[in-house]
């Protein structure tokens, strides 16, 4: 049997069905004026996984998606190109980069039509912010929040739909990665500068990707070795001591192989107490990161290998504390993590598997995961190592223009053990799954994905998961969405709970736990009109999400004790948004959004709101450029509303609204891009994160109550250069 790559076809995110497809010839003008056809060209349909490379012939055939209707090429050394709804043969003429070539883009800020309630941010996007790290991309995002943990560690944590980012599932390359014991610390070790893009779906996920989305999904796409510069180096300095390189090339091995290399380096050494606690404000880290990347096509066989190692440091507490500090010492409240990480994955595929059925396909993904954590906290000790592989086998079959099915089976081995002082969690988790998604699209107007899988846990029994996504046109500019589906979670309970033992409180841990259970619900609605000549898009959501055996820090339980447990009861979280984009002048985007929530879970003995969290939050973003794009100026306004804090002795009960204000100018020349940046603008941070630090040792010491930003305001430089 012939054997094809096609990474995008076996990436398992969101992966609508196809329902007919476009074929196309690439050329490219080259120096003498005339035209060449344009081997290896990527071919995608923007913001999804769906994509091809043309052939040494500069020919493609590409299957249609419902997720899409716009089709991105791309090769290095020319202009970009975008055609919205193509016809059933295109012919494409590429464009050179040159100093007196002007590039157009469609002005218009946009939302995804994709069945699945999809955000996608791409690699210009990327670029509006410092966006060192997959942590800090989403600072223009209505949808997720980022913040820090607690008032010491360092380890970060998202929000999506009200919860904590324990039930969203990150893939990289539409492979399952942060997961388990990479939570705290795994958002900071995929450099911005690696991203080619990221997708936010929201709700119930595709059931091909696994159990484990219970709020949405964010996909990962890496820079491709077949469009890449043959050299880019990205320069990052911050006025708080902060500095970073990124060195990334790749290219053309041969007319079949090419390859991608990725190096990064981050240090911040300058120990920073601006609220005179005694306490660093924000940790020291140090940090290298390597990506190696390969792909092979020869048009008949194609395979891809991704690999990549990251050892990751940070250091914190009291005055004095630093990287020497290598074992608990109780004259000193210092703070110590030591992330070693190496990870590997593989894809394989057939494409046109079926001769009388174009499009019909089977891939096969590898994944294999070793990673190591050690960390200490005052005099508590941590150690924690995970050990993962998984596999998966997916067959697609486009029966029809109106129907098609995804199939396939997966293997999850997991070998997690972590010790916190004298407490030992270990398991080791066998899970053999099969899983089926259809894709009904009976008219133009309505597109309907229904999925099932089920997987048999080796310590937990079957896990049945069925999804269900509807999308219906209304109008041709207005379309409603709705979507429900089932999730599973087995917690690697003390990593993704991390920030519960910063502090002094007696910590008290189940026996044994059971998996996390939810149902999700969401609707939206999207619309766009004209209005004084110029387009404006509307988009409204709403989602709930169900819980039942939900792990939760009970913070509430009183002022010296914290119990982690599988809640009795039920609990939930409701979430809605609502935004506004639109170009008011020509060359400026302009985004408004409203974000409201109401998580309700039962802590000290009665159900309340979820501590730390702002009820609501309003984020505006502006971005200009001018007419040749050597210019360009974003700026970001968020304003995070009030929250509730838990039990304290005489402490407070609730914390008040803040606002965050960061921006960024960028210029640039023929090859060479430097940006100038603020972020905190108003330098507010929370005066007082941590409770009692003249005492850590002291019965009352708590750094765990961390409900608003830590670092202060800070003026940042960078470049880029590609060669």
């Amino acid at each position: 049997m012939k054997c094809i790559v096609v990474a995008v076809l076996i990436a398992f995110g969101c992966l609508p069905a196809w329902t007919q497809t476009v074929h196309g010839t690439i050329v490219g003008r080259n120096a003498t004026g005339g035209v060449d056809t344009l081997a290896r060209a990527t071919v995608q349909w923007v913001g999804t996984n769906v994509g091809v490379y043309a052939t040494t012939h500069g020919t493609f055939s590409i299957p249609r998606t419902t997720a899409s209707d716009t089709l991105e090429i791309r090769m290095a050394g020319f202009v970009a190109t975008r055609i919205v709804n193509p016809q059933d043969t295109v012919f494409i003429r590429m464009e050179p980069v040159e100093t007196d070539v002007v590039t157009v883009q469609d002005e218009r800020a946009s939302i995804s039509s994709a069945p699945i309630k999809t955000e996608v941010i791409s690699s210009k996007g990327l670029t509006r912010a410092a966006c060192c790290s997959l942590a800090e991309s989403f600072e223009k995002s209505p949808t997720v929040e980022v913040s820090y943990s607690d008032a010491v560690s360092g380890a970060r944590q998202i929000q999506l739909l009200g919860l904590r980012g324990v039930y969203t599932q990150f893939l990289t390359e539409a492979v399952p990665a942060v997961r388990g014991m990479e939570i705290p610390y795994g958002l900071d070790h995929i450099p911005g500068p690696f991203m080619e893009s990221v997708s936010i779906s929201k709700g119930a996920a595709s059931v091909t990707n696994g159990y484990e989305a219970m709020t949405g999904q964010i996909n990962v796409e890496y820079r491709k070795p077949q469009s890449s510069d043959p050299l880019f180096v990205n320069g990052y300095a911050n006025t708080m001591g902060r500095a970073e390189l990124n060195v990334i090339g790749g290219g053309f091995i041969t007319d079949e192989l090419s390859t991608l290399v990725a190096a990064h380096g981050r240090l911040y050494n300058t120990p920073v107490d601006q609220n005179g606690d005694g306490f660093l404000d924000v940790p020291l880290f140090r940090q290298g990161n390597l990506l190696n990347r390969w792909f092979f096509s020869d048009d008949k066989i194609e395979w891809q290998l991704v690999a990549r190692a990251v050892v990751d440091d940070y250091a914190s507490g009291q005055q004095g504390a630093g990287f020497s500090d290598a074992t608990p010492d109780s004259s000193r409240y210092a703070i110590r993590t030591t992330v070693n990480r190496y990870d590997a994955f593989a894809k394989f595929g057939v494409l046109n598997l079926i001769e009388d059925m174009e499009g019909s396909s089977v891939g096969v993904s590898v994944l294999a995961a070793y990673h190591d954590m050690r960390s200490f906290f005052g005099v508590r000790q941590y150690n924690g190592t995970q050990r993962t592989i998984q596999s998966r086998i997916i067959l697609a079959l486009p029966f029809s223009e109106t129907f098609s099915l995804m199939s396939g089976l997966s293997y999850l081995h997991d070998d997690v053990r972590e010790t916190l002082m004298t407490n030992a969690l270990a398991r080791v988790e066998s899970v053999p799954g099969a899983f089926a998604e259809a894709t009904v699209h009976p008219t133009s107007e309505l597109t309907a994905i229904l999925g099932m899988r089920g997987d048999h846990h080796n310590l937990f029994g079957w896990f049945w998961t069925p999804r269900l996504h509807v999308k219906y046109g209304i109008t041709d500019v207005t379309s409603i969405r709705a979507s429900i589906g089932r999730g599973y979670r087995v917690a690697t309970v003390v990593a993704e709970n991390m920030s519960a033992f910063m502090n002094s409180r007696s910590i008290l841990l189940q026996e044994n736990y059971q998996p996390e259970r939810s149902w999700n619900y969401g609707i939206s609605l999207t619309t766009s009109w004209e209005w004084f000549g110029r387009t404006w898009q509307f988009d409204a959501e709403f989602y709930r999400t169900d819980f039942t055996d939900q792990i939760v820090p009970d913070f509430d339980q009183g002022p010296n004790e914290i119990i982690i447990r599988n809640m009795a009861g039920a609990s939930h979280a409701l979430s809605a948004m609502a935004q506004v984009l639109v170009s008011p002048v020509e060359h400026m985007n302009v985004m408004v959004a409203y974000r409201w929530i109401d998580a309700q879970q039962i802590t000290g003995g009665v159900m309340q709101l979820r501590p730390m969290v702002s009820r609501y939050r309003v984020l505006s973003t502006a971005s200009w450029n001018t007419t040749d794009d050597s210019w360009q100026i974003d700026a970001t306004v968020s304003y995070s509303g009030e929250g509730r804090l838990p039990v304290k002795l005489n402490g407070p009960t609730s914390f008040p609204g803040f606002w965050r204000v960061n921006g960024q100018v960028t210029h640039r020349f023929d090859a060479f891009d430097v940006y100038v940046g603020v972020e905190n603008l108003t330098d507010f941070y929370q005066q007082d994160p941590i409770v009692a630090p003249n005492d850590p040792f002291g019965k009352d010491f708590d750094a765990s109550l961390t409900w608003g930003p830590m670092d202060p305001r800070s003026i940042y430089v960078g470049f880029r250069w590609h060669l």
